[in-house]
């Protein structure tokens, strides 16, 4: 039997598996990595008529977050009680099945099974297998908390960054370039009854038109591509990270443990009435009923709403706002290392605030996450800078957002490393993987707020800007480009014909492209609710731990 020092000593063994689990799972926040390859299913190059809207996939992620929320606050308890390993196993069989599912997804083109796939079997993977390491480590830990939760959730925002090169390998590995017909200036196109097109001397040979945009996306020169032809190589990718994730978090899973109850490092003593170690600790039931908690979940929820919209979208984000000013420069390669940057930031952020969070405080750390509102709020003016400006000065707006997002972030991924420690510097460690489940609710809204928020103001500001290309092009251009009367405008937009890129392409030279400003709106909202998470924050006291405990005791009684 171990001694008190071996195990002491040997506490440290519990952080590579725990650290190697959550980077498994951290690939999860790169979904936007998918975007482009699962609207792009059957066009390959370019959206076709019967692909998936973005506004269709971008919930899938919220999906999936509400799925980490709920397995979080539901099998809290149950984590606590079988233990990490069965937990962590369970969670890697729900991340393998989840990711094969999207494959099925992708190559049977079934939105339904996507939901499932990577919303409810990732999502619940995504539970069991963030909050089983944490809840390991931190009963290893109860002198270095923030060490401890630093350590390991790092170690998430990690595979964050290490998935971005990886999907983008596995995608490029399998993907396969579509028929291309020539030049859209050569080919003679009908535009048939629902908006999509055909070719001229053979109507039953269905197509799509790419935009020099479009196809530098994937490689490929503009012009007219048969559909039904090549694959966007989701499927494959899907796949291939099934194996080694699901393989990898199945395998460190076998080796998390927890010390034996009431255990405490050697030379660590605490007294009767403190929260640390795991013998005192608030009951979750009662933890939730608390005044502070719904300051702690407003704090959490504002302050991770800007990031998660951010992290849900990023390569999109990167590619639209600055693909246009600097085409040169933001290559489908820069926006896949913007999105690993952004992971990268997360796993920086997760370390450093939950060590700093030691020594100032976890309140005063949190405190900090307030300077993100200016960032967010004068991002619009920084790309209004950059359009005006021209291509020969953007440089330096592109810079100071690449600088302001990646801050955001860290501070987003400090949110998560702080709030296990938070949690039990309010409530005690006993219960605190119960009450952790409960306070993640609130990153489960805000990942479901932020990415279908940002969907709904994304694309009322592309319908807008269409309209408004529309107009100025003239009834007569218009029929000229797409070969029908501008009143069969909705039907060209829902059978993704008509679009920004190919309406710049038949305007006037001068026409500014408005993509730069679609997420105007979506910055400010993030902004707002930064603001509302530092004043919750700020009126976030500490409870009476004892009373609680007393009023817990009257309850058994």
């Amino acid at each position: 039997m171990s001694s008190e020092a071996d195990i002491t000593k040997n506490r440290w063994s519990v952080i590579p598996p725990a650290a190697l689990v959550e980077m498994s799972v951290g690939a999860i926040y790169c979904y936007s990595m998918f975007q482009l390859p699962l609207s792009t299913l059957s066009g390959v190059v370019c959206p076709a008529p019967d692909d998936w809207t973005t506004s269709a996939i971008i919930p899938v992620f919220s999906m999936a977050a509400g799925g980490l929320g709920l397995a979080s606050a539901g099998l809290g308890s149950w984590v606590d009680k079988v233990g990490p390993v069965k937990a962590g196993t369970i969670g890697s069989l729900c991340w393998f099945s989840g990711l094969m599912t999207c494959a099925a997804a992708s190559h049977l083109h079934s939105l339904p099974l996507l939901y499932l796939g990577y919303g409810g079997l990732g999502g619940a993977a995504w539970g069991l297998l963030y909050i089983t390491p944490v809840s390991a480590t931190m009963k290893w830990f109860p002198d270095r908390r923030g060490l401890a939760t630093g350590l390991t959730l790092s170690a998430f925002g990690a595979g964050a960054a290490i998935a971005p090169p990886l999907i983008d390998f596995f995608t490029t590995m399998h993907f396969v370039a579509p028929e291309f017909l020539g030049v859209a200036s050569e080919v003679a196109l009908t535009t048939l009854p629902d908006g999509s097109q055909s070719l001229t001397s053979d109507p039953s040979t269905k197509v799509v038109v790419a935009t020099a945009s479009d196809a530098a996306k994937v490689g490929l020169p503009e012009g007219v591509y048969k559909l039904g032809t090549g694959d966007s190589g989701a499927t494959g990718a899907f796949a291939s990270l099934a194996c080694i994730y699901g393989g990898i978090s199945l395998a460190c899973s076998q080796f998390m443990k927890v010390p034996p109850a009431g255990w405490l490092p050697k030379g660590y003593e605490v007294d009767e009435d403190s929260t640390a170690g795991t013998k005192i600790g608030v009951p979750a039931d009662i933890a939730v009923r608390t005044h502070q908690f719904p300051l702690l979940w407003m704090t959490i929820f504002g302050n991770a709403i800007g990031g998660l919209a951010l992290i849900s979208s990023s390569k999109m984000i990167m590619t639209d706002i600055w693909g246009a000013n600097l085409p040169n420069v933001v290559t489908a390669s820069f926006a896949t290392g913007y999105v690993a940057a952004l992971g990268s930031a997360n796993s920086f952020g997760r370390l450093t605030w939950a060590i700093a969070s030691d020594k100032v405080g976890r309140k005063n750390a949190y405190s900090v996450f307030a300077l993100g509102l200016p960032v967010m709020a004068g991002t619009p003016y920084l790309i209004k800078t950059a359009i005006e400006s021209g291509e020969s000065s953007a440089m330096l707006p592109l810079g100071m957002f690449i600088g302001g997002s990646t801050f955001v972030i860290a501070n987003y991924g400090g949110i998560f490393s702080i709030l296990p420690a938070y949690i039990a510097d309010l409530y005690g460690s006993k219960y605190s993987n119960s009450i952790h489940g409960a306070a993640l609710t609130a990153w489960s809204a805000s990942a479901v707020c932020g990415p279908m928020g940002l969907a709904f103001l994304r694309s009322r500001a592309e319908r807008n800007a269409i309209e408004d290309l529309v107009g100025n092009l003239g009834n007569g251009k218009f029929e000229a480009a797409f070969g029908t009367s501008v009143n069969n405008m909705d039907s060209l937009i829902e059978s993704k014909t008509l679009t920004i890129s190919r309406l710049l392409e038949v305007s006037d030279p001068s026409t500014i492209d408005p993509t730069p400003t679609l997420y105007d709106d979506v910055f400010y909202a993030g902004a707002g609710f930064i603001a509302a998470a530092a004043i919750a924050n700020q009126l976030l006291k500490p409870p009476n731990v004892q009373q609680l405990l007393e009023k817990s005791r009257k309850k058994i009684k």
